[in-house]
Order: C-alpha cells, then structure tokens, then sequence
C-alpha cells in the first residue's frame, strides 16, 4: 500500500519526469540545441546577404572564408586532432606537465604557421592578376582572419579535450553567427551600401574577439606550472601522428570549404554563390552527426587509455540515435518546402532543391556509419586514416571535374555523395581490419555490438 501510495503522489511522478528529462537532457543535446540557434542565424544571415550581394558576391565571399578555415586548419598542423588522445593519456597519467607541454607546442606552431599564411595570402591578393579591387580586398581580410580561425581551432580542441565541451562549440558554432547576423542587420538598417570584403572584414573583427575570448578561458583550465620543454622524442611523436590528420580533418570537419574552393575553377561565381547555399544548408543538418561523434571521442580514447572496450558500445550508441533522426527530419523537411525555403535567398536559389536534397543525403550516409573515424583517430590509425582521406578528395575532385561542369549544381552535389560514401566504406573496412569493431547503423541496430562487451 505505501508503494502505491508513493506512486499516485504527485511530487513523486515529478521527481519521476524530472528524472527521466535529466537523462535526455545530455551534453550532446545541449550543443546541438544552442548549435540549432546558432544555425537559425546563420540561416538568416545567409538569405540577408545572398538578397544584397547576390549570388556572384555571395560566391566570392563564400571562396575567401573558405580559404580562411583550410588556411587555419592547415596552420594548425594536425594538433587539435590528435589533443583528445594525447590529452586524455597524460591527464590520466597524471602529468600535468606533459598536457602543458603539448598545449604550449601546439600554440607555438600553429602562431608560426599562421605568419607564413597570412603573408602568402596578402601577397597572392595583391599580386594575382585578373582580380577586381573587392576580391582582393576580401582576400587581405582573409589574411587578417586567419590567426583567429587557427586560435579558435586549436583552444577548441583543447577545451573539448578537457571536457569543456560549451566553451569547445560555442564560440565558432553559436555565438559566432549571431555577432555576424546582427553585424549584417546593422549595415542594412543603418543603410552602409557593402560588398563581398566588407562582410569578410565583419567576419575578421568578430572572430578575432570570440577567439581571444576563449583563448582566455581556456587558459583557465591549463595546468598551472613553469613551461619546459618537452622531449624530442614526445615532439617528433607528435608531429609524426598530426600531420597526416590534417587530410583526415580537411575532409571530415571542413569539407564544404574544400569542396567549394576545389569548385570555383570549374563553375562560375554565381554557381559557386547557389551551390554554396545548399552545401552549407546540408552541413548544418549533418552538424548533429558531427557534435555526437566529436563528444564520444574522450569517452573512446579514455576507454583505449584504460584498454577497457566495454564502453564502447555505449559511446557509439549515442552517437547513432540523435544524428539519425536529425538528418531524416531535416531530409523530409526540405522534401516538401525545399523550394520554397530556398526561394528566401531569392529567385535565383529556388531552383536547387533537387542538389540540397542529394546534399542532405550525404551526411544521412555519414549518420548510418557511426563514428568509425573518432574510433580510428583512437587506435592511431592515423596514417591508414590520411591515405584514405587523400584517396576521398581525389575521388572528390575527379567526380566534380566530370559532373559539375556538365550538370552544375546538381552534379557537384552527387560528386559529394560519391566521395562521401567512398569515405564511409573505405573507413569501415579498415576499422574492421584493424580491431574487428564496426559502427554502422545496420551493425547495431542487429544486435552486433556484443563485440564490445565480449571485449
């Protein structure tokens, strides 16, 4: 009788729902939620410019900040991939001063390589021939961009290593556009007539802020002790591992902006403008996957540092569920309003509902092959890893040559799903064949990932 009379009790069922939403209400979820806002405003931003600059502006504003984040990516040669790993090892080590070290070496390189591309950047700007004033300009702006998109790559990293997983997305991923949407709706209410580099100098100013902003709270968090050196060999082991991550991370993290610029010779800037709407559309739904893979990643590399698998299954489970329903939801969405949502960027966009559809469907194939690349960053595959990276962007490449010139938008859109899946088989076999694991959608759903416990 007091079981049941506990169970009517209305404080108890609440204490019950709240139970219950606590446990929905995970980190993953969390980001994802504010990513969603931050994705809202990017939306909005995306249709106030491709309104005002039209598509061939939009297009030459999408090459210059597209050649920023590889730029940046490139600068940070490889470290923030390869953090969680190294990270997780020392901290449960407990060596304090190996993280410092790692932290330190990482700032140091990615500050060199920083100088070395921006002045390569300024001086392409300035002495390429054929350039109009706005394009140039837009490309030294891009120059004056580069050290905070490399600063917001690496402290990033560091601060998901270290579980600070709000002050890992947030930055770049929310707050980010919402400072460009309200910059944009500022000089169209103030009535400032801007072009292309106008808006690359916007996005310069805010990143510059946001990035010195989280460098400071990350540095919170960093050991706090005298910097040493750290040994040769510990350097010569980083860099062997990092540098051909920076294929693996062009391919899976900045893959729009590789595709884009590998685009631009082939199509014209105001394909470029309507075929970079779609692609970045159909990265911000595929964004689900990558906050759900990327956030598992300690969990993996936590489990391989205490040679404990069972924990595997959990952390591959909770990265299938919730990519999965975002990427068909969004599939579904676009289906039925595809046209008139890209209307909103204007009539010149209404008719790309058929590539954004074939876009879309590349990260749903993504979803359904788990986080097979976080688990191979894990094992340390990072050299089987970049080879197939560097085969994907040359299935990439060959795809676009052969399909977007004939067939535009729709063409490139079905390269990325080439190259995509090609990717996702190509990172399943050798996962496979490396430590007899799988992560697909179909694996799991059939009860598969026994494997893990049995482990």
């Amino acid at each position: 009788m007091t079981t049941g009379a506990a169970d009517t009790n209305p404080l108890s069922r609440a204490a019950a729902l709240l139970g219950k939403g606590r446990a929905l209400f995970t980190v993953s979820s969390m980001v994802s939620v504010a990513r969603i806002a931050g994705a809202a405003a990017g939306f909005i931003t995306q249709v106030l410019l491709a309104r005002y600059l039209q598509a061939s502006a939009l297009g030459v504003f999408y090459s210059v900040v597209s050649l920023v984040a590889v730029a940046g990516l490139v600068a940070a040669y490889g470290y923030p991939a390869i953090a969680p790993r190294f990270i997780s090892r020392y901290r449960e080590k407990g060596r304090p001063d190996l993280v410092l070290a790692f932290i330190t070496r990482a700032r140091r390189e990615a500050t060199l390589y920083v100088l070395i591309g921006a002045v390569g950047i300024v001086a392409f700007g300035l002495l390429w021939p054929g350039l109009d004033h706005v394009t140039r300009m837009a490309l030294i702006a891009a120059a004056a961009a580069l050290p905070a998109s490399a600063s917001l790559r690496v402290n990033g990293s560091f601060a998901g290593s270290l579980r600070r997983f709000l002050l890992a997305y947030l930055p770049d991923t929310a707050i980010r556009p919402f400072l460009l949407f309200f910059g944009v709706l500022a000089f169209i209410a103030l009535g400032i007539q801007f072009d292309a580099a106008d808006v690359t100098w916007l996005v310069a100013g805010i990143t510059s802020v946001i990035a010195f902003t989280q460098y400071a709270l990350v540095q919170r968090d960093v050991p706090k002790m005298p910097s040493a050196p750290p040994p040769k060999r510990l350097v010569r082991i980083w860099r062997r591992e990092a540098l051909p991550l920076i294929i693996v991370v062009m391919f899976i993290e900045f893959f729009a902006d590789v595709d884009i610029l590998m685009l631009t010779p082939f199509i014209s800037q105001a394909e470029v403008g309507i075929f970079g709407v779609c692609l970045k559309i159909a990265v911000l739904v595929g964004f689900a996957v990558q906050v759900a893979q990327y956030i598992v990643q300690p969990d993996l590399a936590d489990a391989h540092a205490r040679k404990s698998y069972a924990p595997i299954k959990k952390a591959m489970a909770k990265a299938l569920g919730f990519p999965l329903a975002a990427t068909l939801g969004a599939f579904a969405l676009f289906a039925v309003w595809g046209n008139e949502l890209l209307s909103l960027f204007g009539p010149e966009f209404a008719g790309a509902k058929v590539p954004l559809l074939i876009l879309i469907v590349s990260q749903l194939v993504r979803a359904l092959f788990g986080p097979n690349v976080a688990l191979l960053t894990v094992l340390g595959a990072q050299t089987q890893n970049a080879t197939l990276a560097i085969c994907s962007i040359a299935v990439l490449g060959l795809s676009n040559i052969l399909l977007a010139p004939a067939y535009g938008a729709t063409g490139a859109a079905l390269a990325v799903v080439i190259a995509m899946t090609f990717w996702m088989i190509g990172t399943s076999i050798l996962l496979y064949r490396l430590s007899g694991l799988r992560t697909d959608a179909l694996f799991l759903l059939t009860g598969g990932a026994r494997q893990a416990e049995d482990a």
